[in-house]
């Protein structure tokens, strides 16, 4: 088999900074990155990486990261390790954005703290706005009605579709679509 240059895809560098995960400015490999769904501008030329999103590339081999510190290569591992200590969702986002993307969607951080992530049906990103709010929830861990309801809220408002994602014991997500039930007046019923 003979390889093209063009066909192959080398990992672009990222590097972990105390805060979050840049892409070295590339241009190329950060527009890349980032006409995929994947970070955020900042500056105009440094492509910054949630947490989620490093760890879904690096996993996926897309990207290296090195520490700052002293330019070694992390591992999965010690990236969560170091996200974990941060933020204990660390790896319940990670498990959610994950299987999202598996599944071919665009995903991008929610705002506050009821809303995990915002979802962009497939084929819109960029050129319409996102069609679904997540709400992430762990198995067995409560969780506030006033809470669910509170997200719903936001979600009407925004005009997006609420799902929760419930992650189960073994780190599997089941999605549950979540909307307010409103009956029609039915003078058959006695409804109003």
């Amino acid at each position: 088999m003979i390889w093209k240059w063009s066909e192959v895809m080398c990992p672009v560098c990222a590097v972990y900074t105390e805060a979050g995960v840049i892409v070295v400015p590339d241009l190329s490999d950060a527009g890349s990155l980032y006409q995929d769904g994947y970070g955020s501008f900042q500056d105009d030329h440094i492509l910054t990486l949630k947490p989620f999103e490093a760890l879904y590339l690096l996993e996926r081999s897309r990207i290296i990261v090195l520490d700052e510190r002293d330019r070694r290569g992390l591992s999965f591992g010690e990236l969560l390790r170091r996200f974990s200590s941060e933020d204990q969702l660390s790896w319940t986002r990670y498990l959610v954005y994950r299987d999202l993307r598996s599944r071919g969607f665009v995903v991008k951080e929610g705002v506050g703290e009821a809303v995990d992530f915002f979802v962009y049906e497939r084929g819109t990103y960029p050129k319409r706005p996102p069609k679904y709010m997540i709400h992430v929830i762990c198995e067995g861990l409560p969780e506030p009605i006033s809470r669910i309801l509170e997200v719903l809220k936001a979600a009407e408002e925004d005009n997006k579709s609420l799902k929760i994602a419930v992650i189960d014991r073994r780190g599997e997500v089941v999605y549950y679509t979540i909307a307010e039930l409103k009956f029609k007046e039915d003078e058959e019923w006695g409804l109003r």
